[in-house]
């Protein structure tokens, strides 16, 4: 074998790296951005929370002037029923932030969106990327917020929630179950969801994301940790076991008992409260 020449490696062709405007969009710069923005509504929902709590039980009663080093049983029952309102206005504010940050974000229309290197996504995912802020603010709500839960699901604040937040519900919800896309899930009466369970109306592939209704009859029971994706309809009296998972645009007939990864028909009950229902 002849030795290669000093000129062979000039002479051989060479593998350009692409320019600034060629090379693809990093979709990692996209995913900060939306961490960024994420944290931004966070604080902008607890800082004003807070502010407009601290500043109502200040104006309503004030605090009490107490050496807390001396204090007795009593002194110290009046500054815990302070912190009470505190911690009560604060859920009661910090629903109402989400609320207001709601109005001005456009509903995201149903439909499959592709998603292409180097290009930005449609406005509807970036409707439904800024709903998703106030969706994980919701779900994990920082210190005090434990009663987000409480105040979203109990009058008046659940009509509001209801009507501007959603999920469209008729039901009370005693469980905090995960309702990815609030603005497109419908929810009927006396719906019975377990813990763990998450509600969507979208699905993300490799490269596009679909959008898609999701509808909950009345009677419904979804036991605990059920995944639901976009575009199922559970008809009346329906029961989801635990642990199954809903594909796509799965439809449920009423009183059909599913379950299974992934569900499939197991059995269909008598018509929900009806004197054979028990059979």
């Amino acid at each position: 074998m002849m030795p290669a020449k000093l000129g062979d490696a000039a002479d051989a062709p060479r593998t350009e790296m692409p320019d600034a405007q060629t090379r693809p969009f990093d979709p990692r710069n996209g995913l900060r951005g939306f961490l960024i923005l994420d944290a931004a509504v966070r604080l902008l929902l607890w800082v004003a929370a807070m502010s407009s709590a601290l500043a109502t039980v200040a104006a309503l009663r004030g605090w009490p002037a107490y050496d807390l080093r001396t204090v007795t049983f009593t002194q110290a029952w009046a500054w815990a029923d302070k912190f009470l309102w505190l911690i009560f206005l604060f859920n009661v504010y910090y629903v109402l932030g989400m609320v207001a940050l709601r109005i001005f974000i456009p509903k995201p229309a149903e439909g499959t969106y592709r998603l292409r290197p180097g290009r930005l996504p449609d406005r509807n995912l970036i409707w439904s990327m800024l709903i998703a802020t106030l969706t994980k603010a919701r779900y994990e709500a920082p210190f005090p917020g434990f009663l987000v839960h409480h105040v979203s699901n109990l009058p008046p604040l659940s009509w509001l929630v209801t009507a501007i937040i959603g999920p469209k519900s008729k039901s009370v919800g005693v469980t905090d179950a995960r309702v990815l896309d609030p603005y497109g899930v419908e929810i009927g009466r006396n719906v019975v969801i377990g813990l763990g369970a998450i509600i969507s109306a979208h699905t993300q592939g490799r490269d596009d994301i679909t959008i898609g209704h999701t509808i909950i009859g009345d009677d419904v029971l979804i036991g605990g940790n059920v995944a639901i994706y976009h575009g199922c309809r559970i008809g009346n009296g329906a029961v989801i076991l635990g642990g199954a998972i809903l594909r796509p645009n799965t439809v449920v007939g009423e009183n059909e008992v599913w379950g299974g990864i992934p569900a499939k028909l197991i059995k269909t009950l008598p018509a929900y409260g009806s004197d054979d229902q028990a059979g």
